[in-house]
């Protein structure tokens, strides 16, 4: 039974079954370059991951209070030279999703955990959801960042994307603009696809991986779905992926995806001492 605005709003949305079709179109293929590699990451908060890529397709992992699995597939995609993009779903657990940027030049790595575990924010309207939680989405996301054999540095969040307005094809039916606003927050638009003549003000996050390269990350309000997405400027290229459950059945999906950019304006900010 539909017991919300939140809920209602969802109901008339496209699903996460049906969002994930054909955001393939600008993705690179999966590359091979780890098979036979592990990687022993130290984390910043005093974590450890592992990882032990035994082929192309799967991988094994654990990860220090957080379980971890002995054979499980994911995907990998080289951006640059020695900087991947590595996507999988806990295999113990749909609900949660597992990224990782690693730059194997620095020796340094980003970990970003996803979830639709918790519902308990589902049935909320977007006032009580936000009072109660400080955010707006149902799904969260965590960064922790650390290097291969040793701690490193953190990577930054920035403020460089704020005021570009860029145009996302994903495939020949799926063209999508986003603008992103501030530290908090991102305009997105659909003019091709199942979100089509849709668009919705979502949380965002921004981070500084490397020159012209950047992590953004997303989370809707009206469906439990996000995105994890790298944006190499140097190339306007995309590759990410998008992971949610479905509002009805709380079924998961998971895809990869990867889209051509191009920037349709570049707004200066406000002056000093405007709002954000």
């Amino acid at each position: 039974m539909v017991t919300s605005a939140v809920s209602s709003a969802a109901a008339h949305w496209p699903q996460i079954g049906d969002i994930l079709q054909n955001h393939s179109g600008g993705r690179p293929d999966p590359t091979s370059d780890l098979a036979g590699k592990s990687f022993g990451i130290s984390l910043n908060d005093g974590g450890r991951l592992d990882l032990a890529f035994s082929t192309a397709e799967f991988l094994s992992w654990s990860a220090a209070g957080a379980g971890g699995h002995e054979r499980q597939p994911y995907q990998a995609f080289r951006v640059r030279d020695g900087m991947y993009f590595v996507d999988f779903i806990d295999a113990n657990d749909e609900m949660r999703s597992i990224s990782l940027w690693l730059d194997l030049a620095r020796n340094a790595a980003l970990l970003i955990e996803g979830s639709v575990s918790d519902r308990t924010a589902e049935d909320m309207n977007l006032l009580t959801r936000v009072e109660k939680t400080g955010a707006q989405s149902v799904p969260t996301l965590t960064y922790r960042s650390g290097g291969i054999g040793r701690s490193l540095p953190d990577f930054p969040r920035t403020e460089k994307l704020f005021g570009k307005f860029f145009r996302y094809e994903y495939s020949d039916t799926h063209v999508y603009d986003h603008y992103y606003v501030n530290p908090k927050y991102y305009f997105w638009y659909c003019w091709h696809g199942p979100d089509a003549g849709i668009g919705e003000f979502d949380e965002a996050d921004y981070f500084e991986l490397a020159d012209d390269v950047y992590l953004i990350c997303w989370r809707e309000k009206f469906l439990p779905c996000l995105a994890v997405t790298i944006e190499d400027l140097s190339t306007m290229r995309s590759i990410g992926k998008v992971f949610g459950a479905d509002s009805h059945t709380w079924r998961t999906g998971n895809s990869t995806v990867g889209a051509t950019m191009s920037i349709i304006a570049a707004i200066p900010p406000g002056p000093a001492g405007s709002p954000a």
